[in-house]
């Protein structure tokens, strides 16, 4: 772990030219606060002359030092304003507030205020402290990236020169496959759903989630989404973006859950409290994940694969979750070699 002095927002200095065997002085405009260049005349191959190049950085530094600070620059003058701008989906843009949030922290903490400040070592640094705070290697990768992303609109705004950590390159490490949920693991989990007395809607959700596997977020139904006489229910991706032809799309409604929903909205209009709130997933999951030791996602990867050993085609499989793609739908399913050893004993043998 480093410790990093602030650099000054305004800080002058000399850099070398490709074209020139002059340094060329970078330096802000004192009057529109962007960065210019301009010849020092001395030549970077004269240690004498390289002196005198630095004195004038140092110069041109306290000058505008003299004339004061620029903070609009600063992070906390633009940067949340354009990630709620930049991003018109709410759930979009409720998960890159709370990835800058935590990015925030970290900067607060390394004394990082401005883009300017930002390093190349950082990228490494942020991962380091992002996984001591828990979060995964990929959780931390993917906000490093957003922060790249930021510095990115720095870049265009002239705040910046370059995106120091655009070519820091972490790798991804393979997530952990979701196991598929055994007779013992429902029942585990509704006995704990069921404990949960202040919190009924766990158990719907739960319902809803392990007899269409659908996504946690898609468990949220009012009324009208379910047609008990015509065995159909209305279901909202929370994948796909509005105006997406598929965004809502219907499954017959299984017997067993029919009745369970029935019994639900006897007490509520909707099965579950809003759940575009991270809070109510977290409390969800942790429920489940004490119990079963996996999370909702085993819930839909147990429904494909349990459409896979009854037969089903992939299609048919692909439409009752609404997958786009075969590569998507693959990941899902957890056939073993007993149910390959099934399958191949039901093809006739080469004569």
């Amino acid at each position: 772990m480093w410790e990093y002095v602030g650099v000054s927002v305004c800080m002058a200095y000399i850099t070398k030219s490709a074209k020139s065997a002059f340094w060329v002085l970078r330096y802000r405009c004192l009057d529109t606060g962007k960065w210019r260049d301009r010849s020092t005349r001395c030549r970077h191959d004269d240690p004498k002359q390289t002196r005198a190049a630095q004195r004038m950085a140092e110069e041109a530094s306290a000058l505008e030092a003299k004339v004061g600070p620029d903070d609009t620059g600063n992070f906390a003058a633009w940067a949340l304003d354009y990630i709620r701008r930049h991003y018109t989906s709410e759930s979009s843009r409720k998960r890159y507030e709370a990835a800058w949030l935590r990015i925030l922290e970290w900067a607060r903490v390394r004394g990082i205020r401005h883009p300017a400040h930002v390093r190349y070592e950082h990228a490494t640094d942020f991962l380091e402290w992002r996984t001591a705070q828990g979060a995964s290697h990929n959780t931390a990768r993917l906000e490093l990236k957003f922060l790249s992303f930021i510095l990115q609109e720095a870049l265009r705004r002239e705040l910046i020169q370059k995106n120091p950590i655009a070519l820091a390159k972490v790798p991804r490490t393979p997530a952990k496959v979701k196991p598929e949920f055994d007779s013992a693991d429902f029942k585990k989990a509704r006995a704990a759903f069921t404990a949960r007395k202040s919190a009924p809607w766990m158990l719907t959700a739960f319902e809803i989630c392990a007899h269409l596997g659908c996504r946690f977020r898609e468990a949220e139904l009012a009324r009208e989404d379910v047609d008990f006489e015509q065995g159909i229910i209305w279901i909202t991706d929370s994948k796909r973006k509005p105006g997406d032809p598929r965004k809502r799309f219907s499954v017959p409604l299984p017997d067993a859950l029919a009745k369970h929903l029935q019994a639900a909205f006897k007490k509520r209009d909707r099965t579950t409290p809003d759940l575009r709130f991270g809070e109510h997933n977290r409390q969800f999951n942790m429920t489940l994940k004490a119990a079963t030791g996996a999370t909702s996602h085993s819930l839909r990867v147990s429904f494909v694969t349990r459409c896979h050993r009854a037969g089903l085609s992939e299609s048919q499989a692909m439409r009752l979750v609404n997958h786009s793609t075969r590569l998507v739908h693959a990941i899902y399913s957890r056939l073993s070699v007993e149910d390959a050893r099934a399958a191949a004993a039901r093809v006739l043998p080469p004569v």
